[in-house]
């Protein structure tokens, strides 16, 4: 009996694997074709990228969204999400290990200096160098093969991204430079590990002050030496003087406590 029921249950698991087999080998897959493929231009092809310029604009990438997409063998078509990203690499390298940057919904994406910066350094540039890049657009959608737009130039110079010590602003105000209420801001310079600034300067006096207000500044009562280097001084009362107008590099050295006035 034992044997038998055995038999049977064999017999059964053997029928439902081929009606299995069958229903596999009758399995009909849909097929999903955008109705085109993305374009991509570029209001540049050069760009040579300044930190102090970070927020700005560096390239604006232009193209055409894929609107629409054709079905076959689907009974309820639609069309799925896509996601475009704009891909960077080095020029001849095919995008073997390209770095993304997001491209939104089109039709244009503003690419700014610091995020162009931060991407293609990543490729490991050499800052200061133009180097020669090639630009795609990547369309995702479902688990399909992303579709790819032609590629255009790109020729970039990179610097090298350089971050304060602190979050502090630091710059001159007074007459020398505009006036006792404008603050005249100083970048802050990676390889001097100073705050700096060339301009035009009046004659006449300036303070260094922090965060646009009175409640730390620095002047200086002491005579600059022959590289134009003189201590700061942080009594309230002191200022620095520019005896001739013209145009000066000014330097903030706050780990040695000296500034520098050079023409």
């Amino acid at each position: 009996m034992k044997n038998r029921l055995t038999q049977a249950l064999a017999g059964l698991f053997a029928i439902a694997a081929l009606s299995f087999t069958a229903c596999e080998k009758d399995e009909v897959k849909a097929t999903l074709k955008p109705n085109s493929t993305p374009s991509l231009t570029a209001s540049t092809n050069t760009v040579v990228l300044n930190q102090a310029n970070g927020a700005q604009t560096a390239i604006t990438y232009t193209w055409m969204p894929i609107t629409s997409f054709t079905w076959d063998k689907v009974e309820h078509p639609y069309n799925p999400a896509v996601t475009y990203n704009l891909q960077l690499d080095k020029q001849g390298n095919n995008f073997a290990a390209p770095v993304s940057i997001a491209a939104g919904n089109g039709p244009t994406t503003a690419v700014t200096v610091d995020a162009l910066n931060s991407s293609l350094t990543t490729l490991g540039l050499t800052p200061g160098t133009a180097t020669p890049l090639e630009v795609r657009l990547q369309a995702s959608y479902a688990a399909n093969s992303p579709v790819l737009s032609p590629t255009v130039p790109l020729t970039a110079t990179i610097y090298k991204a350089c971050v304060p010590p602190t979050a502090d602003v630091w710059s001159i105000i007074g007459p020398a430079g505009v006036d006792w209420d404008t603050d005249v801001q100083l970048t802050y310079d990676c390889d001097l590990k100073a705050y700096t600034t060339k301009r035009a300067l009046n004659a006449g006096a300036f303070k260094f002050r922090l965060n646009k207000a009175w409640v730390t500044s620095y002047g200086s009562t002491s005579t600059r030496n022959s590289s134009g280097t003189a201590p700061i001084d942080t009594n309230p009362g002191n200022d620095i003087m520019v005896t001739t107008a013209g145009t000066y590099t000014v330097i903030l050295d706050l780990n040695n406590k000296t500034y520098s006035l050079k023409q």
